[in-house]
């Protein structure tokens, strides 16, 4: 009889030729090996989807798409995962060897929690190169990730979901963002389950030129008004916190078109001033005294 696949990584892939490769290695390092791991390239140009296809097997796919961005990839990736659990592994970010082991026995243990993370360890160029070590955000999920609580983050790779959890409320990533796309997720999942934290079984995720978060663009900030609007739409906000939300919009949408020389900025900026005065002000000499 064969044994039922327990866990799903999915790594969706865009010209990542030259972390993709050892990003697969730490899934094959894992201490739990009952995992399958479904590759979605999205249509890269470079020879990510090549260096892939050495490590098909019988619980290695590849599935092929035009480009069409992160989330639609990591949907279909979702669509095809045979496993209880699901973990989202950017291509370029690195599991720990007991990653998988330690969130599934919390799972396991714990069925009240529909996702668990650990650490995340940003480093650049090698592991010895460390950049900073925050948690993964976990509690008061809505709060945290938007009025950006220091030393928690939200970075996707870091988590491991119950997958019957995303498919009973349908929660897939929404195809119209991108970087931002795994936040909306996180915040519309927090309303229907829990999340657990465990010691000792840290992402490393990788800080280089190439990654989405790195590039402050014109596209990257579009992204993220566009991600405002979503969490407005659909009141993915605490209410009794919605001054600092909303301030906290205002302040990083402003600050960022103020960056592209975009007169937006200060129309946004004007606004957050209104929505939260002190903030606004310790803010603004904060700035002033850099």
């Amino acid at each position: 009889m064969n044994k039922t696949t327990e866990i799903s990584v999915i790594i969706p892939f865009y010209n990542a030729s030259d972390f993709i490769d050892e990003t697969i290695q730490s899934v094959l390092n894992q201490t739990f090996q009952n995992w399958e791991i479904i590759l979605v390239n999205d249509g890269s140009t470079d020879n990510s989807a090549d260096i892939s296809k050495k490590y098909l097997s019988e619980r290695i796919f590849l599935y092929e798409q035009k480009n069409m961005g992160v989330s639609m990839a990591r949907n279909v990736g979702l669509k095809k995962a045979k496993g209880k659990y699901v973990v989202f592994l950017d291509a370029d970010d690195i599991l720990s060897n007991s990653f998988l082991e330690k969130r599934y026995d919390f799972l396991e243990s714990n069925p009240q929690y529909g996702f668990c993370c650990s650490n995340i360890i940003m480093f650049k160029d090698h592991q010895d190169n460390i950049i900073w070590n925050h948690k993964g955000v976990f509690d008061n999920i809505s709060f945290n990730v938007l009025n950006y609580t220091e030393s928690y983050e939200s970075v996707p790779s870091n988590y491991m979901f119950r997958k019957e959890v995303i498919i009973k409320n349908k929660l897939f990533f929404n195809p119209l963002l991108s970087s931002t796309a795994d936040r909306f997720f996180l915040l519309e999942l927090c309303y229907f389950s829990k999340g657990g934290f465990i010691e000792n079984a840290p992402l490393w995720y990788r800080y280089h030129t190439k990654s989405m978060s790195s590039l402050l663009s014109e596209a990257l900030i579009y992204d993220n008004e566009l991600f405002y609007k979503l969490i407005d739409m659909n009141k993915l906000y605490q209410k009794k916190f919605k001054k600092q939300y909303s301030f906290h919009k205002y302040y990083i949408l402003g600050t960022s078109f103020i960056k592209l020389n975009k007169l937006k900025g200060l129309h946004y900026l004007f606004i957050g001033s209104f929505k939260h005065p002190i903030l606004f002000i310790k803010r603004f000499f904060i700035i002033m005294l850099r």
